[in-house]
């Protein structure tokens, strides 16, 4: 009996948390709450705002797809511009794993997509047609992301002061507006309207009523809320971080580079250039720095003439079946008989042929005839230089060929197809190709040169040498 009183003794003498204790441990949790809820809460968000954005991106790229086969943004039936129900019963076909709506829609959650299609003009006025287009999601996170794409034009409104594709800025007007570069396109712009509760700096508050109400794409492609003043304005849009090939309609063929760098057609070249052709293999550019592995070509981004002759009169080449350099060279070839002229000009023709040919020009018309290299195309590329580089030259045949299906963007099924359609693309991912002929380095005979009717519906000239058009010169690199 008293053994089990010490027990019980011993037990009643057991205590339990201290109040100071109970404290400490509330105060811990309370540190480990304040650390992970915001923690849970922002990756939660994150995860709303990308599933926005792939929907976004989704209809995106069903809209390059409708663009290919319509020509525009507007719809197939129709044919207007700003028929956004038309559009989205449109792109809902294409794209039925995203609900597609009009732009006086809000969109309400990450699945659904507002859409609008606008029109644009030139730095003249010029009205170009149905070349923007506007997709908006609504994410749980309570932002509102939105993505324009513009295929042609600078402008979205005639004699308009606010350019289609702005600079990256600093947003003074609303600072719930922050930049979205998850793609990353030439002619693209991204915004994301934010929850915002207070008004610093002169912005508006944006509550998330608002904001959802304004998730329209209707509202950011006007530039003017209907139900609330929290929109992303069109000069509100920035650019991306990076460019690339405009909205993806145009490709070349892709591979991997035996150079540290990989490029796809559309990006920016180490030149300075747009890159504009993937060999499927490394090729060979005599005179190039690349020299035998050469992967791919760049062109410059504006004419270097827009009328220049192919060759002058200087009495320095060669008639047919004479090896004397004694002939007007607008009458006769750039290679000696001994050579053999039309294989000379059959081998001329190739891809990476581009620099050997102009390197041969210039030794006739230059070297040869002392003539300045400002008054003939291959001379004209000859001399360029951009960012460092001085292997510019005028395109072979071929190079011209390829060129000619990324500017009128065709894809690129092989080497040997021809441009001889689609649609021209002028934008700046394009280099806002002219109207007019391109000249190639590749003779067609002893007193013609190739060129392609780049803008005007493709398809190739073989000329008289005389005969002045435009210059683009081209680069290969590895």
């Amino acid at each position: 009996m008293r053994g089990w009183a010490r027990v019980r003794c011993r037990c009643l003498g057991d205590r339990g948390f201290t109040l100071t204790e109970l404290v400490i441990a509330m105060v811990v949790l309370g540190v480990l709450a304040s650390i992970a809820i915001p923690s849970f809460l922002g990756s939660r968000n994150n995860s709303y705002d990308k599933e926005a954005q792939s929907s976004i991106e989704n209809v995106m790229r069903a809209a390059k797809f409708h663009y290919q086969s319509q020509g525009d943004f507007s719809d197939a039936s129709s044919a207007q511009c700003g028929d956004s129900t038309a559009l989205a019963a449109d792109l809902q076909k294409i794209e039925p794993g995203v609900e597609v709506v009009a732009s006086s829609v809000s969109s309400t959650n990450s699945r659904i997509v507002s859409v609008q299609a606008v029109q644009t003009w030139d730095s003249t006025g010029g009205l170009l047609g149905c070349q923007g287009f506007y997709a908006v999601a609504f994410s749980s996170s309570g932002s509102c992301w939105a993505a324009r794409i513009i295929l042609e034009g600078k402008y979205l409104a005639s004699a308009s002061a606010s350019p289609v594709v702005v600079n990256a800025q600093l947003n003074t007007s609303n600072s719930a507006i922050a930049t979205w570069s998850a793609l990353a396109v030439n002619g693209n712009a991204f915004g994301v309207l934010k929850p915002q509760t207070s008004a610093a700096s002169g912005d508006n508050t944006n509550g998330v009523v608002a904001i959802k109400n304004a998730c329209k794409a209707k509202t950011q492609s006007t530039g003017s809320a209907t139900t609330s003043s929290n929109y992303i304005a069109p000069s509100q849009f920035y650019t991306s971080w990076r460019d690339t090939t405009a909205g993806g309609i145009a490709s070349s063929s892709s591979s991997s580079s035996s150079s540290s760098a990989t490029y796809a057609a559309g990006d920016p070249g180490p030149g300075g250039g747009i890159v504009f052709y993937v060999a499927t293999a490394d090729f060979t550019s005599t005179g190039s720095d690349c020299a035998t592995a050469c992967r791919y070509l760049e062109v410059t981004t504006t004419e270097q003439s827009t009328s220049s002759p192919w060759a002058t009169t200087a009495a320095v080449c060669y008639a047919a079946g004479s090896d004397s350099g004694t002939s007007n060279c607008q009458l006769n070839s750039i290679y000696p008989n001994s050579a053999g002229q039309a294989a000379s000009r059959t081998a001329a023709e190739e891809i990476g042929m581009g620099m050997a040919n102009t390197n041969q020009i210039y030794a006739r018309l230059t070297t040869a005839g002392g003539v300045a290299t400002g008054s003939y195309a291959a001379g004209i590329a000859w001399a360029y230089s951009n960012n460092g580089k001085t292997d510019w030259y005028l395109p072979s045949r071929s190079e011209n060929i390829q060129l000619c299906k990324f500017v009128r963007g065709l894809d690129w099924v092989s080497d040997a197809t021809p441009c001889n359609s689609g649609s021209l693309i002028r934008t700046t991912a394009r280099g806002f190709f002219l109207s007019g002929n391109y000249y190639s380095s590749t003779e067609g005979g002893i007193d013609s040169a190739y060129n392609l009717y780049t803008p005007s519906g493709g398809g190739e000239g073989n000329g008289y040498k005389s005969n002045n058009h435009n210059v683009r010169a081209v680069r290969a690199f590895g």
